[in-house]
């Protein structure tokens, strides 16, 4: 016999959005569906503060409900470049050199973490999201400020 729980789902505190629930058999839809509209709200975020998405992750966490492989949380993740303004030297200098110390501090964290990990999968996600940092990092010193560049970096390190 064929089961298919009705699935409630909470949003996150500030997350727009409906919480309303739906059938394991079509929860991967309703999960998907809010990801992907958070994805969107932080790409007009990037946009409306001169910035880009330069990398988004949707990852939808997956259990057995019943007779179906369900959707039960989701998580959206993105990487947003901002070119620095052309202000005056010396705040764009310090705004670069604390954007580099913020990301060397979590390189530094997210390797502390891989040390610790002892779960493959968890081990090789934070090895991506360090060569990510890393790569981010690069381009500040390098003092990048053109987008279409950073995307085409970024797009030839991932492939």
């Amino acid at each position: 016999m064929i089961s298919n729980p009705i699935l409630g789902y909470k949003l996150d505190p500030g997350e727009p959005g409906l919480p309303y629930s739906a059938p394991a058999s079509q929860s991967v839809l309703r999960v998907l569906s809010q990801e992907i509209s958070n994805l969107i709200a932080f790409k007009r975020e990037a946009f409306r503060e001169g910035g880009y998405v330069v990398y988004s992750n949707i990852h939808l966490d997956m259990k057995k409900r019943g007779s179906f492989l369900a959707a039960v949380a989701g998580r959206t993740q993105v990487f947003i470049y901002k070119p620095a303004s052309s202000e005056g030297s010396s705040n764009l200098n310090s705004d670069l050199q604390t954007q580099q110390q913020e990301i060397e501090r979590k390189i530094l964290e997210l390797q502390s973490k891989l040390e610790k990990e002892t779960d493959p999968l968890k081990k090789e996600k934070l090895k991506e999201d360090i060569k990510r940092l890393e790569l981010a990092l690069n381009m500040l010193r390098t003092s990048f400020s053109v987008p279409e560049l950073l995307v085409g970096i970024l797009l030839d390190s991932l492939v």
